[in-house]
């Protein structure tokens, strides 16, 4: 930053306050992936078996790392809306469908799986995270194109 008279400020820019207009934004960039994440937990609980969580301690930790696996997408995609709203604020939008989009490929993976007669059904879990960090990773990247050229848009002709 530079003053009229062209000399450097001593004034830095300080953090990005949160206006009461954009928390709904941040709640709804961060809780949309919570919810999903929250649905993903109530399947992988139902669908383990809880006598053999109580046996042998590998079995504990085994299923603590199932459930991060199963969790880290949400993780990214919350990193991802923060990020968006904090440094991109022109491509929340983006950001917002990309956590529905997270949102809906959960519900659809879980349900069909739930619904599913295949023995082998519950291997969607297995997989479901790289889908799911796919989504959330495409939603970065659509984010920032879009914030970029906004940016290259409105900026001045020289």
């Amino acid at each position: 930053m530079s003053t009229a008279s062209g000399r450097p400020s001593s004034r830095r820019p300080g953090p990005r306050r949160l206006s009461s207009l954009r928390e709904p934004v941040v709640l709804a960039l961060v809780g949309l992936p919570v919810v999903g994440a929250l649905l993903t937990l109530v399947v992988v609980a139902s669908l383990t078996s809880w006598d053999l969580v109580s046996e042998d301690v590998a079995v504990v930790l085994f299923t603590l790392v199932w459930c991060g696996w199963a969790l880290l997408p949400f993780a990214a995609a919350v990193v991802v809306g923060v990020c968006v709203h904090r440094f991109w604020p022109g491509a929340v939008a983006v950001a917002l469908a990309g956590d529905l989009l997270l949102v809906a490929v959960t519900v659809w993976g879980l349900w069909s799986m739930l619904s599913s007669q295949s023995s082998t059904a519950v291997l969607a879990l297995l997989f479901a995270p790289f889908a799911q960090g796919a989504v959330a990773g495409l939603t970065m990247a659509a984010a920032v194109a879009v914030a970029t050229l906004r940016r290259r848009g409105a900026a001045p002709a020289a």
